[in-house]
C-alpha cells in the first residue's frame, strides 16, 4: 500500500486542506512542538482505520471527514472516514468498521484471526489490530510494555501484541491448532466407524444365529389360516355350550337319582317293618289261639296291600334308579365325547398358532436382509476406515511439517533479530537490548533517555523484521521519539539509527521531526517533506477540496 494524498474538512469550521506525500520517506516537519505533527499522522492512520487513543487537544475529529488516496497492487482506492463511518469507491455502500476491516484485508491478503479474551474464540482481526505494528504513537509507544495501550479496541483480543505478530511472521500457532483439531475429528470420527463396525458384526452374528434357530416352513396363506383358527375357535365355543347342558343335565340326573335311591332305602326299610309287623301279628294269633284266617288278618291289618303296594314302588323306583343311572353313564360319554373334540379343537387352534410362526420366517428373512446391506454398510465402514486413517497418517505428517516448517521459520527471524540487535547497537551505543528475546514483549525497564533509546532500537528491529519477513505491509509511521531532552551525540546517535533502519528508498515511510533537527539527517534533501505550521487546515481550501471530496466510485 502507498498513500498518494490525504484531505481533511472540517465542515463545522469550514476548513480544509490536502497533503501530498512520496512513495518513499515522508518528513512531517514544523519549526517547533505542538503545530499539528501528531494530529495529522494520528489523523492519517486514524483514516486507514486504526482507532487512535488519544489526540491532540482542540483536534475535534467528530466535526471532520479525512479521506485517503491509495495505491493497492496498481489499483487506485479512496479510503474516507467520519466517526466510525467508512466509505470506499468501488463499494456503494457505506461500512462500519467491521465491515472495513474485511475490506482492507481482502485487498492487501491479510488474513489474521485473533483470539477473543474472554472466549478465546478466533474472529478477524479489525484494522486497529492490522496496522498496530506499523504505527508509533508520539503519547502512548514510549512507555509501558511496546504496542501496549495505544488503542483501546485492541483490549478485545488476548496475548497482544505478540499474536499479531506471529500471524504476520506466519509464526502463528493457529494452523496447527486447526491441523490439530482435523486430527482430532478425524481420529474421532475413525474411532466411531470402529466402533460401527464391531456393532455392524455384533448384530449380524446375533441374526444369523436366530435365521439358523428358525424351522423351514412352507409358504401359507395366512388369511386361510387365520379364517380357519377362528372357524375352530367357533366350534370350541359350540362345544363348551354344549358341555354347559350336559352338566345341568348330569347335575338334574343326578340329584333325581339322589332322590330315587333316598326313596328306595326308605321303602326297603318300610318293607322290612311291614314284614316283621306282620310276623309279630301271626305269633300273637298263634300265642291266643286266633282261628281267624290269614287273609282275614291281613283285611284287618291292612297290612298285605301295604306291604304289596310298596314293593310295587319299590320296584319302580329301582327301575327308576336303574333309568337314572344309565341315563347319567349316557351323559358323561357324550360329555367325555365332547371333551375329546374339545381337546382335538385345541389342538388344531394351537397347530395353527404354530403355523401363524410364519411372521418368524417372514422376520428371518427379513433379517437376511438387513445381515446382507449390514454387510454391505461394514464394508462401508471398512473402506472409510482405512480413508480415515490415511487421513490420520497425512495429517500426523502435516502437522509435523507445518512444526519442522515453522521452527524452522521462528529460528530464522529469531536469528535476524539477533542480528538486528547487534547492528543497532552499534548505532546506538550503550543501549542494553538484551532484556528482551524474540517476540518478548514485556515492560521495558529505565528512564530517561536510555528508556528512549531501548524503545527506539527494538522499534527499528522489528520495523526491519516486518520489511524482510511480514506476510503483509502498511507504510511506516513513528511519531516523534523524543520525549526528554537530548543531547548533540545521543541525537546524532537516534537520528543516525532512524536513517539507517527506518528510513528505506522503496518503502513509504512517515516521520515527524522539528526543523532544528534535520540537520542530524544527511539526506534529509532526498526526503519528501511536508511542512506545519501550527494551522493545519484553511478555510480557504474548503470549498476547493470540498468539491473534490470522493464518496463514490
Amino acid at each position: 500500500m502507498i498513500i498518494e494524498s490525504f484531505s481533511i474538512i472540517d465542515f463545522k469550521a469550514k476548513e480544509a486542506q490536502t497533503f501530498e506525500f512520496d512513495k518513499g520517506a515522508n518528513l512531517i516537519v514544523s519549526k517547533g512542538n505542538t503545530k499539528g505533527k501528531s494530529s495529522l499522522l494520528k489523523s492519517l492512520y486514524y483514516t486507514l482505520g486504526f482507532d487512535v487513543r488519544q489526540f491532540p487537544s482542540g483536534w475535534i475529529i467528530d466535526d471532520m471527514y479525512f479521506q485517503i488516496k491509495v495505491i493497492i497492487d496498481d489499483s487506485y482506492y479512496t479510503i474516507t472516514r467520519q466517526k466510525d463511518v467508512f466509505r470506499v469507491n468501488d463499494v456503494a455502500e457505506s461500512m462500519n468498521v467491521k465491515e472495513y476491516s474485511e475490506w482492507i484485508s481482502n485487498k492487501l491478503n491479510i488474513h489474521m484471526k485473533l483470539a477473543n479474551v474472554h472466549t478465546k474464540k478466533l474472529h478477524s482481526a479489525y484494522s486497529s489490530a492490522l496496522i498496530l505494528p506499523f504505527y508509533i504513537d508520539q503519547d502512548d509507544s514510549w512507555d509501558g510494555v511496546m504496542y501496549r495501550k495505544v488503542s483501546d479496541t485492541l483490549g478485545q483480543y488476548s496475548r497482544i501484541p505478540k499474536d499479531i505478530f506471529e500471524a504476520i511472521f506466519s509464526l502463528s500457532t493457529q494452523e496447527v491448532t486447526k491441523l490439530k483439531n482435523d486430527l482430532t475429528n478425524v481420529t474421532k470420527k475413525k474411532n466411531t466407524t470402529e466402533s460401527t463396525i464391531t456393532n455392524f458384526l455384533k448384530v449380524v452374528n446375533e441374526y444369523k444365529q436366530e435365521i439358523l434357530e428358525i424351522p423351514s416352513v412352507v409358504k401359507i396363506d395366512k388369511d386361510a389360516l387365520q379364517s380357519d383358527i377362528n372357524r375352530y375357535l367357533r366350534m370350541l365355543n359350540d362345544f363348551n355350550t354344549q358341555m354347559t347342558k350336559y352338566k345341568m343335565k348330569l347335575l338334574n340326573k343326578q340329584e333325581m337319582l339322589d332322590v330315587q335311591k333316598q326313596n328306595l332305602s326308605e321303602l326297603e326299610e318300610l318293607l322290612k317293618m311291614n314284614k316283621k309287623r306282620y310276623r309279630s301279628i301271626e305269633a300273637e294269633c298263634t300265642y291266643c289261639h286266633s282261628t281267624l284266617t290269614t287273609e282275614k288278618s291281613l283285611t284287618r291289618l291292612d297290612l298285605s296291600n301295604n306291604y304289596f303296594e310298596i314293593s310295587l314302588l319299590k320296584d319302580t323306583i329301582e327301575r327308576e334308579v336303574e333309568k337314572l343311572t344309565n341315563d347319567i353313564k349316557e351323559i358323561k360319554t357324550e360329555r367325555n365325547t365332547i371333551d375329546a373334540e374339545v381337546d382335538k379343537i385345541n389342538n388344531e387352534i394351537q397347530k395353527s398358532k404354530e403355523l401363524l410362526t410364519i411372521d418368524d420366517y417372514v422376520k428371518a428373512s427379513a433379517k437376511n436382509e438387513a445381515v446382507n446391506e449390514m454387510e454391505n454398510l461394514v464394508d462401508k465402514q471398512i473402506l472409510l476406515k482405512s480413508s480415515l486413517e490415511k487421513q490420520i497418517k497425512v495429517l500426523r505428517k502435516a502437522i509435523k511439517d507445518l512444526n519442522k516448517e515453522k521452527q524452522e521459520l521462528r529460528d530464522s527471524i529469531e536469528n535476524e533479530y539477533n542480528n538486528l540487535v547487534s547492528k543497532i547497537k552499534d548505532v546506538l551505543t550503550g543501549t542494553d537490548l538484551n532484556e528482551l528475546q524474540f517476540l518478548d514483549f514485556k515492560k521495558i525497564v529505565g528512564s530517561g533517555m536510555d528508556k528512549n533509546k531501548k524503545f527506539l532500537a527494538y522499534y527499528l528491529i522489528y520495523f526491519n523484521l516486518l520489511r524482510q519477513k511480514g506476510t503483509y505491509e502498511f507504510p511506516f509511521c513513528m511519531d516523534s521519539f523524543i520525549k526528554n531532552e537530548i543531547s548533540g551525540d545521543n541525537a546524532t546517535e537516534m537520528f543516525n539509527a532512524i536513517e539507517t533502519y527506518f528510513f528505506e528508498e522503496n518503502k513509504q515511510t512517515f516521520f515527524s521531526i522539528v526543523s532544528e533537527n534535520l540537520k542530524h539527517l544527511n539526506a534529509k534533501e532526498s526526503y519528501n517533506k511536508v511542512e506545519v505550521d501550527g494551522k493545519l487546515l484553511l478555510k480557504e481550501k474548503y470549498d476547493e477540496i470540498s468539491k473534490r471530496f470522493v464518496f463514490k466510485k
